[in-house]
């Protein structure tokens, strides 16, 4: 390879690294896990009563709890975004254009990616294998605390505990 696409996949990379360390700091990891164990039970439990044929008002009633657990996580998962896609689009229709528009293309599989192109595969797919080598680790650290749905308390256990 040509040492400018080197860069490329180098600044794909940083941005990636950049991104991931981003989500850490604005995410509260263990309450997005937390969330997640709640939003788990709440299904469960909403499934349980529907089987069961409950009032249309209870269903509606544990609906509006299971909404407003999903919209807090929901809003905790775009706050990365808010600086995260800027800083994407400064350094996509800025930067790469100004130093890597003449960067021969980059041949992988008989697919040809131009610089703007490969920027975003390498980035996307380091990503993604990031962010699922950071959730196995979460959910290993983790593990002892939520079980991740498998066998967690019922709501009756829990509202037990609470009061």
């Amino acid at each position: 390879m040509i040492p400018l696409q080197i860069e490329i996949i180098g600044l794909a990379i940083a941005y990636s690294v950049l991104l991931i360390l981003l989500q850490r700091l604005l995410i509260d990891v263990d309450r997005m896990y937390e969330l997640r164990a709640h939003m788990n039970k709440h299904q469960k439990h909403l499934m349980e009563l529907t089987k069961q044929n409950a009032s249309k008002e209870t269903i509606a009633e544990k609906q509006k709890e299971l909404i407003a657990v999903s919209s807090e996580s929901m809003k905790m998962q775009m706050k990365p975004m808010i600086v995260t896609l800027p800083l994407y689009a400064v350094l996509y229709y800025l930067v790469l254009p100004k130093y890597f528009s003449n960067v021969p293309n980059f041949h992988i599989f008989s697919i040809t990616l131009n610089y703007g192109l490969a920027f975003i595969v390498f980035s996307l797919i380091l990503t993604m294998v990031l962010q699922q080598l950071i959730a196995f680790y979460d959910r290993r650290r983790l593990k002892h605390k939520y079980n991740f749905g498998l066998m967690q308390s019922s709501f009756k256990e829990e509202k037990e505990t609470q009061e």
